[in-house]
């Protein structure tokens, strides 16, 4: 395959890289605290070659990162949804270990537990918040109060590190213990969610533009792979 081919199918494997995340994005467009995703992408310069010595000059997504914009805060008057309101996100346990989300979508299980809607226990500063009974109070710090009143305050970190944050699915973070750190100056809002930060309008107009983009790649390539066939066929007379 020679060097034009090559670039002409880099980049429309790009599109379909940007078609995954965008699809991905629009899936989640009602998700409660969900980030959209954008890729980074980077040329291999000319005279670099791959492990397989493939020429240089092709396009490769060097990044995919996190947008971490602000979502709108919807009330719901639900007292076990919390929205965060600045550079925050809730803690909580999971089978592999500590995860961070903005879904404040909780709910209250057996127990007394906190929980979000994969049984994951939201974290205090001092471990899961037990409730007693069905009346819950948070306050602006985090401070929670059930019946037997204050219970614990909601833990709730920041990332020093941006970069560094990978999703897991199921709306929640991954990030080591080294980049996050206890965040200061953001306020719980108790009955209300923040919505996702994905502009659908935005998202179609990405896949019209995708579409529109891939398309281009693959008649490329069909002109490409027809010259070829064109010349094998001369040659051979």
């Amino acid at each position: 395959m020679d060097a034009a081919m090559y670039k002409a199918l880099s980049g429309a494997v790009a599109q379909m890289r940007r078609l995954d995340v965008t699809a991905q994005d629009l899936a989640n467009a009602n998700t409660a605290g969900y980030k959209s995703g954008r890729l980074a992408f980077g040329e291999i310069l000319a005279g670099r070659a791959s492990a397989e010595d493939r020429p240089g000059g092709w396009v490769a997504v060097s990044a995919q990162r996190t947008l971490f914009a602000q979502g709108g805060i919807q009330t719901t008057g639900n007292p076990f949804n919390l929205a965060l309101e600045g550079d925050g996100f809730f803690v909580v346990q999971t089978a592999r270990g500590e995860r961070y989300t903005r879904n404040g979508s909780f709910t209250v299980n057996g127990e007394g537990t906190l929980i979000t809607a994969q049984g994951d226990a939201l974290l205090g500063e001092g471990g899961p918040l037990q409730i007693t009974g069905e009346k819950i109070e948070v306050a602006g710090d985090g401070t929670v109060k059930s019946a037997q009143g204050e219970v614990g305050r909601i833990r709730i970190v920041r990332f020093t590190d941006r970069a560094q944050v990978a999703k897991e699915g199921a709306n929640l973070l991954r990030a080591a213990p080294a980049k996050v750190e206890e965040a200061t100056g953001v306020r719980v809002i108790q009955g209300s969610l923040e919505q996702s930060n994905v502009s659908p309008i935005d998202g179609m107009v990405s896949l019209i533009s995708i579409n529109r983009q891939f398309e281009a790649y693959e008649r490329a390539m069909k002109l490409m792979d027809s010259a070829t066939e064109k010349m094998i066929t001369d040659a051979g007379r």
